[in-house]
């Protein structure tokens, strides 16, 4: 059965629903809500059981806070949640695999805990009966809560067509994408020029100019891994496997901006060091190494 995904702020000046689309906006701080800035907002995330595009039933409700900035947005702040939250856990979770002993460190539970009151809250039964009421008024047509607005303007309507056009050529630009990252430099940079050439006349011009530019930025990319010239990033990320060891979740990433690969290199390296403590049989510990431009891609696409 399908799921839907929900989003209520519970706000000073009323209930209000937060679509997905301008809930996605403000992760990617591509909106703002200046009405509640440098403020902290309490907002309930509703798991729905779908039947035939309807609600049936709700799944879950969790109680999140959102803090907004001095410009309404809370990109900002979730980054910096979401970095605690994973400090925190994974500090817990060394603190009770360690040997219980006479001095017990508290500080990790009590970390957590606070991570927990300022980031996450209960919904009571009213505020969950108010969830409730619209969504099945919402059902019928009846909803009388009004949606949460922005700043971004309201993207135009997405026909069926137009989903189907985008799908299919979706696939098309994978399989672009997928050949060009096995050429090497000197294929990609004739490949340019050549995508260049037959652009010319081509009422496709556009799109030959887009896979030009891209053939670039991966020509990019070789070349700097060739040098090791440029900003450079060492990535460590920890994850935890399930008991088939086929699906890993990955638990906590860390980073550091070096200015060179080499040097980004030397401090994967101390990573690894550093957080070989973190290791076991269900946990596993990878090193990387990132141009910028492979660095600035990744983040684009990091959920937060």
């Amino acid at each position: 059965m399908a799921s839907s995904l929900r989003f209520y702020l519970f706000a000073e000046d009323g209930l209000k629903r937060i679509s997905q689309r301008m809930m996605m906006a403000l992760v990617h701080a591509q909106d703002a809500m200046p009405q509640y800035a440098g403020t902290k907002q309490k907002v309930a995330n509703v798991i729905l059981e779908m039947e035939n595009g309807k609600p049936v039933r709700i799944e879950r409700v969790e109680g999140s806070l959102l803090t907004f900035d001095e410009n309404g947005q809370v990109h900002k702040g979730i980054v910096i949640s979401g970095f605690a939250a994973m400090d925190t856990g994974l500090a817990l979770q060394q603190a009770l695999r360690k040997p219980v002993g006479k001095v017990v460190d508290l500080a990790p539970k009590l970390n957590r805990e606070k991570w927990e009151r300022e980031n996450r809250w209960t919904p009571a039964k009213e505020d969950l009966d108010a969830i409730a009421d619209d969504i099945w008024r919402k059902r019928t047509g009846e909803s009388r809560i009004e949606r949460a607005k922005g700043t971004a303007p309201k993207p135009p309507r997405v026909t069926y067509e137009a989903k189907e056009a985008v799908r299919e050529i979706q696939g098309l630009v994978t399989s672009i994408d997928n050949k060009l990252r096995w050429l090497s430099e000197v294929d990609l940079k004739g490949f340019a020029f050549e995508a260049g050439e037959v652009s010319k006349g081509d009422t496709s011009r556009p799109v030959w100019l887009g896979i030009a530019q891209l053939a670039d930025h991966y020509r990019e990319i070789l070349a700097r891994r060739r040098t090791g010239r440029g900003t450079w990033y060492a990535v460590l990320h920890i994850m935890r496997w399930d008991t088939t060891r086929r699906i890993a979740e990955t638990t906590a990433s860390f980073h550091k901006r070096c200015g060179s690969k080499a040097e980004a290199e030397e401090a994967a390296r101390a990573l690894l060091v550093e957080h070989a403590k973190d290791f076991s049989g269900d946990i596993s510990i990878e090193a990387e190494v990132l141009c910028d431009l492979e660095w600035d891609a990744e983040e684009e696409m990091r959920p937060l």
